[in-house]
């Protein structure tokens, strides 16, 4: 084994038993190499590797830190369930609802349903967790709006356990194609506070409208995903 495995295994292991944490220094380049009679470069290789993995992050003159890494993130690829997504990466989903319930639309809303502005919708709220990296910090706020004379069935609907994609499939409605727009928002107000970052904070904003079968407008989502926990992943074949 490379004597800079040897470093980074030792270190990921007091993170994996909390003997490192977030916000922990690590000692210096020089102690380091003292500590596992290797060289500062063999140091600064295995520094350098956990931080490009997202579990350390460099601070000029003050040092290295724990962090947690980033979520990556393929939602503006595919149609899959925040739990999908989740499990696929060896992740345990959790989500906690915060509204969930029937309102008056607006014209903004209708026009993105393709709705009248005086029918009503089902407005859904969420924060989403992601444990072990973020089990007590959301990485995920999320709004998503349904018209209600074609969806008000799932109103009596477990959404913290059930994927919402499911719970509309055993409706009979698929959500077959999205149009999404992401884009860089700051952070403020009620969301700052629900996200648990200071206000201003940058966050991934994304906007998707969800398409059925038939080509109709199922589903109108708002989602911030803070810029500190998550990344996303866009892949291009030729």
């Amino acid at each position: 084994m490379p004597l800079y495995d040897q470093i980074i295994d030792a270190i990921m292991k007091a993170i994996e038993t909390n003997r490192l944490q977030e916000g922990d220094k690590l000692p210096t380049e020089m102690e380091l190499s003292k500590e596992f009679g290797v060289s500062r470069p063999t140091v600064r290789n295995a520094l350098l590797r956990l931080a490009n993995q997202g579990y350390l992050v460099r601070v000029r003159g003050n040092g290295t830190f724990v962090t947690k890494p980033k979520l990556e993130q393929e939602s503006v690829q595919f149609i899959e369930s925040y739990n999908q997504e989740m499990k696929a990466k060896g992740l345990v989903p959790k989500t906690q609802v915060l509204e969930f319930r029937a309102i008056p639309c607006d014209d903004r809303i209708a026009s993105k349903l393709d709705i009248r502005p005086d029918d009503k919708v089902i407005r859904l709220t969420r924060l989403r967790y992601a444990t072990p990296y973020y089990e007590e910090q959301p990485v995920l706020l999320t709004t998503v709006y349904l018209p209600y004379n074609e969806a008000s069935a799932i109103l009596s609907c477990d959404l913290e356990n059930t994927s919402l994609y499911e719970t509309l499939e055993r409706q009979g409605i698929t959500i077959c194609k999205a149009e999404r727009e992401l884009e860089i928002k700051l952070v403020y107000g009620k969301a700052a506070k629900l996200l648990e970052v200071p206000k201003g904070s940058p966050a991934h904003f994304i906007s998707s409208v969800g398409y059925d079968q038939s080509g109709k407008p199922m589903e109108y989502s708002e989602s911030f995903y803070p810029a500190g926990r998550n990344k996303f992943i866009i892949r291009i074949n030729r």
